[in-house]
């Protein structure tokens, strides 16, 4: 049965809204580009004060990861380079253009310590609130629901903008549409779409395979990658398995260790975007696969990641490099034996491994966190490719591929709620 117009409408916006580029790390990026439209609205510059209130969880992911072109993590650096060098107009690139010579003028703003950084106390999974005071005026900019929605600036007492603010358990219109769907839909819409309707997605590969290259080439964050291709164990170093994971780990070594190069991400999360993209492209390679079969493929499992994600929070204590890796294995399954079946066993088989990796935070340890998520994707592609699934009496698995994709959505939201407090706790005590 062919989908419908609308259906299919919906798939490719949703596929334009989830799969975008960003310069940096999500969560701290997102206060830069607080950061940037406060200075937009000021018209002396010379800061005197700069005020960062962020939920719990935006404060989790932003405490350890490289803020790129500055060389140190923190929401800190992060709002000193949005407000000296950022951009307002360019969304997750919004400090994409920072250059050296900002970072005189970054580095002394923050050691002037007229930057500070609270949590909010509020119910949003992520939110974030920057004040920037100069010597004549305040700007107030509040943004909530997604890393780049703002729904509130404010100069002294003047409303600049304003819209309704998410409620904390929102959704876009987006999530509301792909939580009616099933996987069998997005299997039917990646290989059956008219090819031109499908070709934006060819940039997920091209950015994210570039950050592999960088990754491989320098010394960024644990080296990961670059330990995997070095190592002595030369017998296993080429295999198809230790390509996807060295490709994937050093795309997050150079994304989280600083590097300026974008990535494409996926529900916004660079490292979910990674493990959605990476390992199709190096299987795509493997198995000497056409420009339109790795096009469908990427579609295939930037899709599927998607349709997982839309029962998640936006940020949670669920690793979901892991979930975006389930996309992968779909994408992959579609390029080595073009089954569904097996790409239904690929998930199940996945969703009865790790699938309880927790979040810990942004920082170089992502880079093992993916390597895990795609190590387990590709065995579990291994099974589902010789008939072999975990059976649905077995944990998280359910009867039909939709309800294990549900019950994964209810542990990550129920289930590790009290999860994310007890980590920074940990983290904000060290």
């Amino acid at each position: 049965m062919c989908l419908q117009n609308e259906t299919r409408t919906n798939l490719t916006k949703a596929l334009k809204e989830g799969v975008t580029s960003a310069t940096g790390c999500t969560e701290p990026v997102a206060v830069a580009f607080g950061a940037a439209n406060c200075m937009a609205y000021l018209e002396n510059k010379d800061i005197q004060k700069i005020e960062i209130s962020v939920s719990l969880g935006v404060m989790k992911n932003a405490m350890a990861v490289i803020v790129p072109g500055t060389g140190k993590p923190g929401l800190l650096i992060a709002a000193a380079a949005g407000a000296v060098a950022g951009d307002p107009t360019a969304g997750l690139n919004v400090i994409a253009g920072l250059i050296d010579e900002d970072l005189p003028k970054i580095n002394k703003l923050v050691k002037s310590e007229k930057v500070s950084v609270k949590v909010a106390p509020v119910e949003d999974k992520l939110y974030v609130e920057v004040n920037v005071t100069d010597k004549k005026d305040t700007v107030k900019v509040c943004i909530a629901g997604g890393h780049t929605n703002i729904f509130l600036i404010k100069k002294n007492d003047q409303v600049i903008f304003s819209k309704d603010r998410p409620a904390p358990a929102s959704i876009s219109d987006s999530q509301k549409f792909l939580r009616n769907i099933t996987l069998k839909d997005v299997w039917k819409f990646s290989r059956d779409e008219p090819l031109e309707n499908l070709t934006f997605i060819k940039e997920a590969a091209t950015l994210n395979m570039a950050l592999a290259s960088e990754g491989l080439s320098n010394d960024y964050g644990l080296k990961l990658g670059k330990s995997i291709q070095r190592s002595p164990l030369k017998s296993t170093a080429d295999d198809l398995s230790n390509k996807i994971i060295s490709y994937s780990s050093a795309a997050s070594d150079a994304r989280m260790g600083g590097s300026k190069l974008p990535a494409m991400t996926n529900s916004g999360s660079g490292n979910q975007g990674i493990a959605a993209t990476i390992p199709v492209c190096v299987t795509a390679k493997y198995a000497n696969a056409s420009e339109e079969k790795l096009i469908r493929a990427l579609t295939l499992s930037h899709l599927t990641a998607l349709y997982i994600h839309a029962f998640l929070p936006v940020l949670s204590a669920y690793c979901a490099v892991d979930s975006a890796s389930m996309g992968a294995g779909v994408g992959c399954i579609y390029l080595l034996e073009d089954n569904y079946d097996m790409a239904v066993s690929t998930i199940n088989n996945m969703m009865g491994d790790a699938v309880g990796m927790v979040c810990d935070g942004a920082g170089c340890s992502c880079a093992m966190k993916v390597a895990s998520s795609v190590s387990s994707m590709y065995r579990s592609m291994n099974l589902a490719i010789q008939g072999i699934s975990i059976p649905s009496n077995n944990g998280l698995v359910g009867n039909d591929i939709d309800q294990t994709i549900r019950g994964l959505g209810v542990f990550a939201t129920e289930g590790l709620k009290e999860t994310n407090p007890v980590i920074l706790d940990i983290m904000m005590s060290k």
